[in-house]
């Protein structure tokens, strides 16, 4: 392998950037039995090109679409191409989709392949060439007690040497009943829960962590271990609170989940009332089908000092013990299985209160309107910016906290609508149940395009910019709709 330097700067996300690169290397390994590997850039103008080249088996023009898709394999012929999952170049494109960065491949047949990745080049000062200073202190390491479950014995013994060489205690079990047994008599609470999905007998690894907390009477953070990679057995996973690593899972990768799942718990755990003076940590729960928005929802409040947990559907999180004080939820409208606004209208039936932003991928104003029906703050169109949605849970909380707060919108909602004139009231009526121009011409017995000029007058009268805007708008002052 060979790799030449560069000296150029780009701007870009270094931490998803560095998974795109390692995955390229890791698939150009796969299937290259002979020869070398080179990665190296080309300057371009104002972008920078990286490029992966190998000497492997290459790929036919007619795949080279097709290696994108999740779990595409071409033909193996590398000592490791029989290890992946397929996902490799699959994961390469949605995150070059996400930061922007067009990738693109060039292969001959039997001679190897060329993947390029093209990233804005930046002029920086010097000191951002300067390696960052060491950070003072010691990192802050996550070990606790792991109940580990695995009943095949290399596996098993390879994970223990893992586990302790990095500082956790390790009780070994072999199958579900032997691990609930010796739960219901443990001295001490373990920290997390690490099972193999199938197990031999009767349960399976999922099973014993769906029943485990009724055995210990707390929900430990838990990581199912599966070489199964089937839809049904993902889906079976995705409805649960659990977190899912395929084997063969990388140590490195192993502890790091580990560690995260483990602040995250001990933090939820020892939050207590602020005293006079203190802020408290709020924790942000998103529920959304999609990893790099449940990501990168992640990071961007983790920056801001939140605790956030994430969850792939509303099964999930229902699963999962109720949010305590000082949270909110963020939930995305289109999600598999039970939607959004069936999840809030659970909630709702339960009266948690909860504050709650839904995001939604179109303007669709009758989701809006039954979406804050059920409880919902806000309603945000995806993309949104980060501001946004930090400032929209922001105010989630106050409006759910400050009874104050909600008079006060309550008023000012109710000041922009007092300048309406009774046809423009009964536009707005109708926009708020969600009929569209045509229908409310109809209904009101006047032509589509004075429909048109009432709500342009409607939007420009109380200053929003969206219809959702106007939802939450109307909402918060009263208005009534026909739904």
């Amino acid at each position: 392998m060979r790799v030449v330097q560069s000296s150029a700067v780009v701007r870009t996300d270094p931490q998803l950037l560095q998974q795109i690169l390692r995955n390229l290397l890791s698939n150009a390994l796969k299937y290259t039995s002979k020869g070398g590997l080179l990665i190296g850039c080309r300057i371009k103008g104002s972008q920078l090109v990286v490029q992966v080249h190998d000497t492997g088996i290459g790929v036919a023009e007619s795949e080279r679409k097709a290696i994108f898709d999740a779990y595409y394999q071409v033909e193996s012929s590398g000592p490791l191409a029989a290890n992946g999952l397929g996902l490799g170049l699959s994961i390469v494109q949605r995150l070059a989709k996400l930061l922007k960065h067009p990738i693109s491949v060039t292969s001959i047949l039997r001679k190897g392949s060329n993947f390029m990745i093209t990233l804005p080049v930046v002029n920086a000062p010097p000191d951002v060439l300067v390696d960052p200073a060491p950070a003072q202190g010691d990192p802050v390491v996550q070990t606790g007690t792991i109940l580990l479950v695995e009943d095949e014995d290399d596996l098993r013994n390879l994970l223990v040497e893992v586990l302790e060489g990095a500082g956790h205690s390790v009780v070994i079990m072999t199958n579900a009943q032997d691990a609930s047994a010796w739960a219901a008599n443990a001295a001490e609470l373990p920290d997390m829960l690490i099972t193999d999905f199938a197990l031999y007998g009767s349960a399976s690894g999922l099973s014993l962590a769906k029943d485990l907390p009724n055995v210990l009477g707390v929900v430990l953070p838990t990581i199912i271990l599966t070489g199964d990679i089937t839809t049904a057995t993902l889906k079976d996973i995705a409805k649960t609170p659990f977190d899912q690593i395929a084997k063969p899972v990388l140590p490195e990768v192993l502890l790091a989940r580990i560690a995260k799942l483990l602040q995250t718990s001990r933090a939820a755990r020892t939050k207590r009332p602020a005293r006079a003076g203190e802020s408290v940590q709020s924790t942000l729960h998103v529920v959304d089908d999609d990893p790099m928005i449940r990501e990168a929802t992640r990071r961007l409040f983790e920056a801001e000092g939140w605790a956030v947990v994430s969850y792939p559907t509303a099964e999930a999180f229902l699963a999962a013990p109720r949010p305590g004080p000082e949270s909110c939820l963020v939930v995305d409208g289109m999600l598999p299985g039970m939607g959004g606004v069936e999840l809030l209208e659970v909630l709702s039936a339960e009266h948690a209160s909860l504050p709650a932003v839904m995001l939604t991928a179109n303007g669709d104003i009758a989701m809006a309107v039954n979406a804050m029906k059920a409880g919902a703050a806000d309603l945000i169109e995806k993309p949104t910016s980060a501001a946004d949605l930090l400032g929209s849970v922001s105010d989630a909380i106050a409006r759910t906290t400050d009874d104050r707060a909600r008079n006060t919108a309550r008023r000012s909602a109710q000041k922009s609508f007092a300048a309406l004139t009774p046809r423009e009231r009964a536009v707005l009526a109708k926009v708020l149940d969600g009929a569209p121009n045509k229908i409310i011409a109809a209904d009101l017995g006047i032509n589509q395009r004075t429909v048109e000029n009432h709500r342009a007058a409607v939007m420009r009268k109380t200053r929003v910019q969206s219809l959702p805007e106007l939802v939450r708008l109307a909402l918060a002052a009263g208005q009534t709709t026909g739904r």
